[in-house]
């Protein structure tokens, strides 16, 4: 397990830029945890995560913005096993130029957000998620 940092490595950002799922954790003013699967963008050193303004994650969040996401690739040949565990905090975008922006980079990626689940102002949010801590394995 290499070290904690604030910062992505030139290959944990590879990794990271073309995962299809990741793991958030997150929890609430209780101290209950809740953690799901998200589909996460990195975009200039930040995650961008769109989700229903009215989910569990968002009351969370607005109740302690500090987050935990889990990038990972199992093999059954455990050497080969990689990932990257980033520790932050979360900053909910509900509308505007950022979210707008932020919409566009998670169609790019997740061509089925626009038809499946589309990400609206008002029913959704952007979060955004600044690292803080940095650890991985298998890099």
């Amino acid at each position: 397990m290499s070290e904690s940092r604030a910062k992505l490595s030139s290959d944990e950002e590879k990794f990271v830029r073309w995962a299809r799922v990741a793991r958030m954790a997150t929890a609430g003013a209780d101290g209950r945890p809740h953690n799901v699967p998200i589909s996460p963008v990195l975009e200039a050193g930040s995650l961008l995560i769109a989700t229903d303004a009215s989910s569990r994650k968002v009351r969370n969040l607005e109740a302690n913005p500090r987050v935990t996401l889990v990038f990972d690739e199992y093999s059954e040949m455990w050497d080969l096993l990689r990932g990257v565990v980033i520790e932050g905090s979360v900053r909910i975008v509900p509308d505007g130029e950022e979210f707008t922006r932020a919409r566009a980079l998670l169609y790019e990626k997740f061509r089925q957000y626009e038809i499946d689940s589309p990400i609206e102002q008002g029913t959704s949010v952007i979060l955004v998620v600044t690292p803080e801590r940095v650890v991985s394995w298998g890099f």
